[in-house]
Parts: structure tokens; C-alpha cells; sequence
């Protein structure tokens, strides 16, 4: 029988992958709507919620250690920053 604790950590580690892979799409969407509509969406920036994303499931074996908290608030807020300034450019939002 697995452990709750063991279960609670491979949830863990599955979700922030996933999310890893979600970002992996939408920085693909970032790059064809970049050359599909000629507007300038910085996707190359998308590469670091991704990065960081990788980083917060690995530390998830330190689990509950300030360090693995606080790389998965920096992947989760970079992440949100870059779908909402991706939103804001493909909906055609102003200043």
C-alpha cells in the first residue's frame, strides 16, 4: 500500500509537470502567432515559466522547504504573467 505522504508527493510532482507542458503550449501558440500575424509576442521569454516549472517538480523531493515554496510561486506567477500578456496581445488589448 503507497503511503499518503509518497501519493501526496507524485500528485505533486504530475501537476507541476503538467503545467510545465500546458506552458510548452502556449509558448507554441506564442511562436505560430508570432509569424503567422506578424505581431511581436517575446516568445522566447515563455521559456522561463517552462524552466522554472521543471525546476519547482524536481524540488518537490525537498518537500515543503522554503526553496521548493518559493520556485513554485516564481514558475506559477511567471507563468501567469506570460498567458495574460499573451491574452492581452493576441484579443488585441490597448494601453
Amino acid at each position: 500500500m503507497i503511503e499518503p505522504v509518497l501519493l501526496q508527493k507524485i500528485i505533486d510532482i504530475y501537476s507541476w509537470m503538467a503545467a510545465s507542458v500546458i506552458m510548452i503550449f502556449i509558448t507554441a501558440i506564442a511562436i505560430f502567432y508570432q509569424k503567422k500575424f506578424g505581431v511581436k509576442t517575446f516568445y522566447y521569454f515563455y521559456y522561463f515559466p517552462v524552466i522554472i516549472l521543471f525546476i519547482a517538480g524536481i524540488h518537490l523531493f525537498y518537500y515543503n522547504t522554503f526553496l521548493s515554496e518559493s520556485t513554485e510561486l516564481a514558475g506559477s506567477f511567471s507563468s501567469f504573467l506570460a498567458c495574460f500578456f499573451l491574452y492581452r496581445k493576441m484579443v488585441g488589448v490597448k494601453k
